[in-house]
């Protein structure tokens, strides 16, 4: 979109993402902003006709966008993904460039409960791992990797050599979501698997732990990732929705049947707040019971 005097969201919008860049968000999460506020920003230019500069804009206007967003017949997760976009980007421009008003202040967009996909048992996660060695050793060993810290598909993908500590037993994510760091201990099977991957690629000539097969001192893709793993999932006849992120829903749920506490599983899942595992808690409802029990 053109920028002129009259018109200068799209310069505060490049400013946020070189500002979330800084913050050290991943690259999908920034196109994610990215995609959103541009929506956001066409909107605009067509209501006021490209005449009306960032801080004019109000909370009227806020919420004509979200009708028109309804009236497109997005969905109200959709919407609330939208407007928490344009949340972000007015916090940024109150904090960090002085604007005087957040004309998102004061708008709730509907809460919509999104279900956990369809877990796949513990005999289908460890088929889908022994298939995956069928296909290559880097993708067995970074799927495991996802599997046994519970990682997002960023992180693990994106992992350097020097991130993995096999003396000291440990795994070091240096970047998570919202630009935080992490420190895991490695699991035995994982230690072992690593152990016999980083022999075998030692001299690969690459830094990243799951380079691209295309370019060595690049990190392998996630839509490489993706397509690999549907593959993966075809040749074990499993029929279940599985994504890289649906693996990670898995590490969750098998812990929760485990018994394991649920600040324990989001220590593990790299969440600040406890009430983003809360959603596992379901699971266990039967530890409940003899509590439950107790009403007279």
């Amino acid at each position: 979109m053109i920028v002129q005097p009259n018109f200068d969201l799209p310069v505060y919008t490049k400013k946020f993402f070189r500002h979330l860049k800084r913050k050290n968000y991943s690259p999908e999460t920034i196109n994610g902003y990215e995609k959103d506020l541009k929506k956001f920003t066409a909107f605009m230019y067509d209501l006021y006709d490209g005449y009306i500069l960032t801080e004019e804009i109000n909370k009227d206007d806020i919420l004509e966008y979200l009708d028109f967003l309804r009236d497109q017949t997005y969905k109200p997760n959709s919407i609330a993904r939208y407007f928490s976009s344009v949340r972000s980007l007015y916090k940024y421009l109150v904090i960090e460039l002085d604007f005087k008003t957040n004309p998102t202040l004061g708008i709730t967009t509907r809460n919509v409960y999104v279900p956990l996909p369809e877990i796949l048992d513990p005999d289908e996660m460890k088929l889908i791992l022994s298939t995956a060695k069928e296909l290559s050793e880097l993708h067995y060993a970074l799927l495991n990797l996802i599997y046994y810290t519970g990682s997002r598909i960023t992180a693990a993908r994106t992992l350097l050599k020097q991130n993995i500590d096999l003396k000291n037993n440990k795994i070091y994510f240096p970047r998570i979501k919202g630009g935080r760091d992490l420190y895991l201990p490695l699991h035995p099977t994982l230690h072992e698997l690593l152990s016999d991957y980083m022999l075998k690629t030692r001299n690969n000539g690459s830094d990243y732990l799951f380079p691209s097969p295309k370019f060595i001192n690049k990190p392998i893709s996630a839509a490489d990732v993706r397509v690999n793993l549907k593959k993966i999932v075809k040749q074990c006849n499993i029929t279940k929705r599985v994504t890289p992120h649906v693996i990670r829903h898995c590490t969750a749920t098998h812990l929760t049947l485990l018994g394991v506490d649920q600040k324990y599983i989001a220590s593990v899942l790299g969440h600040t707040d406890f009430r983003s595992t809360a959603r596992y808690q379901h699971l266990n409802v039967e530890d409940l019971r003899p509590a439950m029990e107790k009403l007279t």
